[in-house]
């Protein structure tokens, strides 16, 4: 009896993946939601999933890296994300990660140097964004103040991101303005979702302008 009971309640745990399976829920899919809810472990356990359902892909290698970043490891994030540049050449995401990782490892001219790199060959307007507002941070973090004021001025009204606000919320801060900073975030917050916000979030949370941590940006 012991037995029997053991065997059913092996089988009744199995049931949740079985389903998963059938249901055909894409282990990479899982894995950005675990790592926007910042569980990390579960984050990786879905990637080594897909992975052994197949070989690592541009998505596999990206998401690895941004754990690694979340787990303060930048030098390991570059590798990952090195990796799926390597796998997709084109592909946009792993290549503004690759800017991320460097950005949060304090290498601005390295990080600058690579989100130049992207934007000379990016057309998409949302992306040019993210990238003008990641070469803003970059000065600010060097601590140039007319390179920063540069980048600053070419982030123009109005953007479809939320570049154009937390633009003027780093330029805020680094000028001593945490009121004014403040009030450009919560216009931002009005107006996009908390995903849209948080990669651009992030460097400012790094820099010690804002407390809260956002939520990883798998996108």
């Amino acid at each position: 009896m012991p037995a029997l009971l053991l065997v059913l309640l092996l089988f009744a745990g199995a049931l949740p993946a079985v389903a998963q399976n059938q249901a055909g829920v894409d282990p990479l899919d899982a894995a950005r939601r675990e790592l926007q809810q910042g569980h990390l472990e579960e984050a990786l356990a879905a990637i080594d999933q897909a992975e052994k359902s197949g070989s690592a892909t541009t998505s596999s290698h990206d998401l690895h890296g941004l754990i690694l970043l979340e787990q303060g490891k930048p030098e390991e994030a570059l590798a990952s994300f090195r990796a799926a540049q390597k796998a997709e050449p084109d592909a946009f995401l792993p290549r503004l990660h690759i800017g991320d990782a460097l950005l949060r490892a304090k290498k601005w001219e390295e990080a600058r140097a690579e989100y130049i790199e992207v934007i000379r060959s990016t057309n998409i307007l949302k992306h040019n964004e993210r990238l003008r507002f990641g070469i803003l941070m970059t000065h600010l973090g060097a601590q140039d103040t007319a390179g920063a004021r540069e980048a600053y001025d070419r982030i123009k009204f109005p953007t479809e991101s939320p570049a154009y606000y937390y633009a003027q919320a780093a330029w805020s801060y680094a000028n001593g303005e945490k009121r004014e900073g403040d009030k450009w975030l919560r216009t931002a917050d009005d107006m996009f979702d908390e995903q849209k916000t948080a990669w651009f979030a992030r460097p400012l949370h790094d820099f010690g302008w804002i407390k809260r941590k956002p939520a990883p940006a798998p996108e």
